[in-house]
């Protein structure tokens, strides 16, 4: 831990601020997963790269200047010639082996931004551990930053890295308060999150509610209806429905039409719909959703939902069109993130069409997968899915379940707000193009 000074007339105690985490705990070698996903020519450079960056950031500015021998630079040099044809890769490396000769001299804005260039490089190529590696050498040079801390945390949860990613969400919580009180509720909202993946719903719903209430204390709009948006998806699987509709109806109306998030909140309203049993609700919401969603795997997620509802509603070929583009992708690492909960609403909806043995092989990745990267809720969800399927019963309820009529009328107008919404904002896009 390190103690940030109190700003110039400020009476307050010092900040501590947690030590950054290492950056991976199973690694023989810091970067190893640079080298287990670029074996040979291409993953030497880079992995040096990384570790000449690393030694440089951790070394005190005053005593870099005999930090790497005679001839480095030339050496880094000339290990990079085989990738003058990519300029995207060469040029950071470039910058990084540049900075051996003269490392008292080096800029450190230049540096930090090739090492931001190799992390947004490795991103495009689908490599989220060489990403994750460059990202959080970035927060490291970094540290009074918070959002750069709020980068690594996310990338970090993505990749199940569960105590990395609370040493850094902590770290961005601890950076921002009292600096940058939009960073500091996503701080929040990121451990709230994490603590779900994990099955731990009181201790996500607490830092969210934190968030929440940070959020409107600041008047952070955006803010507001993420943390809302979190908190319905936490009281929709609690069975809180009236409580759920609530946090969805302030999620609505902090979001607006325009915010990017709002086709992934008609997204998790659809799910919980199908969850219910409503899939002539959920179908045409989700569908709705998916051209908007501008994130790939939250399409994917979204499709493997519409297989789920189209199951349940006995649209066969909806099913094994959506069933079949999800299982197309599920393999590659890009993906990772939200494999295991794609499996599961898949095996879900192959329960529903009485497709036992496409629904017993996905709930059994599902719980090897959730088991792999540390996911409670899922693999929980995923194992009592697979005993349902194996006893040849289906583990939702064949049929709806029931509501009240203020529950009910309340879901249907939620319903159509957000489908006329969402063609809006779709009929605004296709004229802007």
């Amino acid at each position: 831990m390190k103690a940030l000074p109190a700003r110039p007339g400020a009476q307050r105690r010092p900040i501590l601020v947690p030590s950054a985490p290492s950056l991976h705990p199973d690694e023989s070698a810091e970067g190893a997963d640079v080298l287990l996903e670029h074996p040979g020519a291409l993953g030497v450079p880079l992995w040096g790269a990384l570790r000449d960056f690393m030694l440089w950031v951790h070394t005190p500015a005053g005593e870099r200047t005999a930090l790497f021998g005679p001839g480095a630079g030339d050496l880094r040099r000339a290990a990079l010639l085989c990738l003058r044809d990519e300029p995207e890769l060469w040029a950071p490396l470039l910058t990084l082996a540049q900075m051996t000769e003269a490392p008292g001299r080096a800029d450190h804005g230049r540096l930090v931004h090739a090492v931001r260039s190799l992390a947004r490089w490795a991103e495009r190529r689908g490599a989220p551990g060489t990403r994750l590696a460059f990202t959080q050498a970035a927060a490291l040079a970094l540290p009074d930053q918070p959002a750069a801390a709020l980068d690594a945390a996310r990338q970090a949860r993505d990749l199940a890295r569960h105590a990395q990613a609370e040493t850094w969400f902590r770290r961005a919580i601890r950076l921002s308060r009292g600096r940058d009180w939009e960073s500091y509720a996503w701080g929040f909202i990121g451990l709230g999150v994490l603590y779900m993946r994990a099955g731990n719903y009181p201790a996500a719903r607490a830092v969210v509610c934190r968030a929440l209430r940070t959020a409107r204390k600041r008047r952070l709009r955006g803010v507001t209806g993420s943390a809302h948006h979190h908190l319905f998806v936490f009281s929709s699987d609690a069975g809180r429905t009236h409580e759920a509709y609530q946090h969805a109806r302030a999620a609505l109306h902090a979001y607006g039409e325009r915010h990017p998030r709002l086709p992934a909140l008609a997204h998790d309203l659809g799910c919980f719909w199908a969850e219910q049993g409503w899939f002539s609700r959920a179908l045409p919401v989700i569908q709705a959703a998916i051209p908007l969603l501008a994130d790939t795997s939250e399409r994917v997620m979204a499709l493997a939902n519409v297989a789920r509802a189209s199951a349940g509603a006995g649209d066969r070929e909806t099913y094994e069109s959506s069933r079949a583009e999800v299982m197309s992708v599920l393999d590659d690492p890009a993906f990772s993130a939200i494999a295991s909960e794609a499996l599961v609403v898949l095996a879900q909806g192959d329960s529903s069409l009485g497709e036992w043995a496409r629904a017993e092989a996905a709930a059994t990745r599902a719980v090897s997968s959730a088991g792999e990267r540390g996911e409670g809720r899922i693999r929980m969800v995923a194992e009592a899915q697979l005993d349902a399927i194996r006893a040849a019963r289906v583990i939702a309820r064949s049929g709806r379940v029931q509501e009240s009529d203020a529950l009910a009328l309340e879901a249907e107008a939620l319903a159509e707000d957000l489908r006329a919404s969402l063609t809006r904002r779709a009929l605004q896009a296709a004229a802007a193009a």
